[in-house]
């Protein structure tokens, strides 16, 4: 089985987080938190700013240096996702979504954001809850 490595950022702006939404290929809306590959010669936390700013036009500072993780098999590969999470703070407030990677982006409540993830990343969710949320 291959691994693949992304990174990105639960982003916090008061009592909301920033999800981003895309069409999975059946259509439906999948909603996750911005993140993307790895490319080589980045740390995980580069990788996460970097991918953060691609996907949303957000610049964000890292408040929280020890990942949430989380991972999956793709569906129809030999291929498991590594997914490492980091806790960071916007430093703008303009939103410009990429439309290859994002369809939506969207400040969610934090008692409503664990209502939209598919099982990986309500695991992440749940972890961040309990260890700087303190839900």
């Amino acid at each position: 089985m291959k691994t693949e490595k992304s990174c990105g950022c639960i982003i916090l702006k008061e009592d909301k987080v920033l999800l981003v939404g895309a069409k999975d290929p059946d259509g439906e809306m999948f909603w996750s938190f911005p993140k993307g590959h790895q490319e080589p010669g980045e740390t995980d936390i580069e990788t996460a700013i970097r991918e953060t700013k691609e996907e949303t036009g957000l610049d964000v500072e890292i408040v929280d240096t020890d990942p949430f993780k989380t991972g999956h098999l793709v569906p129809g590969t030999d291929i498991y996702k590594d997914i490492l999470l980091f806790v960071a703070k916007p430093l703008n407030d303009e939103l410009n979504p990429q439309k290859e990677e994002a369809e939506q982006i969207e400040w969610v409540h934090i008692d409503e954001a664990g209502k939209r993830f598919v099982n990986y990343y309500n695991e992440a969710w749940e972890e961040y809850l309990r260890r700087i949320h303190k839900v």
